[in-house]
């Protein structure tokens, strides 16, 4: 720039003799000095601009899910197979083909089963002869017998005899029926009305059956609804229960997004290379039958959806001022927070103990004044009148804590059970049914996990300056994080840029800046 402006400067001067007459050699230094000004202005002062980004705190929706993948599967299948052995002679059916119960699917070689039935029959004819020999003896003996000229031991040695006769005939006939079944076998069958997805046999293959029944086809009942084993890790499963809706996508149709619900949670975790996860078995419907069984899922649980909250963008969280005096004001809204060797400088989240057990203003368990009751407020879906009686219940049983809490953290979390379960006694009999479903979930930590509030620094913009504030947050998602308090609607939070930014990010290893100050997230 200050090369052109040099130019510029040698032209006017070469054009010195014409210019300098009256009036013109004034405009002409005032034009060349104008010039040189804003040229300073802008390689000077525009290098000092480092403008912050800010974005508007606003309202709307919050949804927080769980990512999986699964399989996608018919929701009843059935794997037909023979329990006979032969070589197939027909195949009637093939992939796709709609078929119905009883419609005949293969036939196997009938030859080796009639010849059996034919064996049998004979065997059977043999063993009536017999049967019918034995019979007339033993009739013959009885009269001797009535004249007094058979004993009775040789009585006996006739009718056990009669007796082995019509056994024989018992057991020709089961063969005779066991051949007739073996050839029915050998016609395979459908077991239920559905669509072929899987053929596996071939005219002329052999079959040979064993202790399992070789599959020969698998038929979908019905493709108009489809089942997804997702699999889900035991991080995440805590979360998920029957009924939440799933959002999931096929590589087959990137564009479309398709709609279930969880059926069922199955408690037997698999673990694979030291990760244990879980089945989420997902029914969902199938509109023209475009999804197919095989298709992987990408699936998204629906853990939480709050809708018309205000958010505050998760940049504005992570974001955090070079100035040290700024973020010195930030810790001392934290109240001073420790620092930990190896911070990102990045807001780091810090949740509150299962028990609930914070140090408050109120000292051990002053926290807990406002959360124990709202906790199983929301849980049992209390009315104004429940919740009045629970905080009564809470703010005695409280009162009574310490003679009982003095141990250590285990006595202090049992402590706090003992403290739940006097405020849900004072509150039981005046339960609704639907409520007391509730209650049950509760117990058996089925119900849905409760929100661990909060406490954050994030900066507003303020006439151009950053200025800290300390909010309190909930639930998020990948976007945007709930506010219960500590900002309104339209403030403008900072979520990056400022001086030295630049710089900042270069600094920025892949574990943050090394250990510098920052402002950590507190449990509320």
């Amino acid at each position: 720039m200050f090369a052109g402006l040099k130019q510029k400067a040698q032209e006017l001067w070469a054009r010195r003799p014409g210019l300098l007459r009256g009036r013109s050699l004034f405009i002409t230094g005032g034009v060349v000095a104008v010039a040189l000004l804003i040229g300073w202005n802008v390689m000077n002062g525009g290098k000092d601009e480092d403008p912050y980004r800010t974005a508007a705190v606003d309202r709307g929706a919050i949804t927080r899910v769980v990512s999986a993948t699964g399989t996608l599967q018919p929701l009843v299948s059935a794997n037909v197979g023979s329990t006979v052995s032969g070589p197939v002679q027909a195949v009637l059916v093939d992939f796709n083909s709609q078929v119905r119960e009883g419609q005949v699917l293969a036939r196997l070689d009938p030859t080796p089963f009639q010849q059996r039935i034919v064996q049998a029959q004979a065997t059977l004819a043999q063993a009536q002869a017999q049967a019918a020999v034995a019979n007339s003896d033993y009739q013959r003996y009885v009269l001797l017998q009535q004249r007094g000229f058979a004993s009775e031991q040789l009585m006996a040695q006739q009718r056990a005899a009669r007796d082995t006769a019509r056994a024989a005939v018992q057991q020709a006939q089961a063969q005779v029926a066991a051949a007739r079944l073996d050839l029915d076998r050998s016609v395979i069958r459908s077991p239920i009305d559905g669509v072929v997805v899987d053929r596996q046999v071939n005219v002329g293959q052999p079959v040979a059956s064993s202790l399992q029944a070789a599959t020969l086809f698998v038929i979908a009942q019905d493709l108009s609804r489809l089942q997804a084993n997702i699999t889900v890790d035991e991080a995440d499963i805590g979360d998920v229960r029957e009924g939440q809706d799933v959002r999931f996508t096929v590589d087959a149709f990137p564009d479309r997004e398709f709609e279930g619900r969880v059926s069922q949670v199955r408690q037997q975790g698999v673990s694979e290379s030291g990760v244990v996860s879980y089945t989420v078995v997902v029914e969902a419907d199938n509109p023209g039958r475009s999804l197919l069984p095989g298709m992987t899922a990408n699936a998204e649980i629906v853990l939480e959806q709050r809708e018309n909250v205000l958010r505050v963008p998760n940049t504005a969280l992570r974001f955090r001022p070079a100035d040290p005096g700024l973020v010195a004001q930030g810790q001392a809204l934290m109240g001073g927070g420790s620092r930990r060797g190896g911070n990102t400088g990045e807001a780091q989240a810090q949740t509150r103990g299962r028990d609930g057990d914070q140090r408050g203003p109120g000292g051990p368990g002053g926290g807990q004044r406002g959360r124990g009751v709202a906790q199983i407020a929301e849980a049992l879906q209390l009315n104004e009148q429940q919740r009045a009686a629970a905080q009564t219940a809470f703010e005695n049983a409280m009162a009574a804590m310490p003679a009982r809490g003095q141990g250590g953290g285990g006595d202090r979390r049992a402590a706090m059970r003992r403290v739940r379960e006097q405020v849900i006694a004072a509150i039981e009999p005046t339960l609704t049914p639907q409520q007391q479903q509730l209650l049950a979930q509760f117990r058996s930590g089925g119900g849905p996990r409760q929100e661990v509030r909060q406490q954050a620094v994030v900066w507003v913009l303020r006439d151009n300056r950053p200025t800290p504030t300390l909010v309190e947050i909930g639930v998020a998602d990948n976007t945007n994080t709930l506010v219960h308090s500590g900002l309104s609607e339209g403030d403008q939070v900072i979520v990056g840029g400022g001086p030295q930014a630049q710089e900042r990010q270069q600094q920025r290893g892949p574990m943050g800046p090394g250990g510098g100050p920052g402002v950590r997230i507190r449990g509320a």
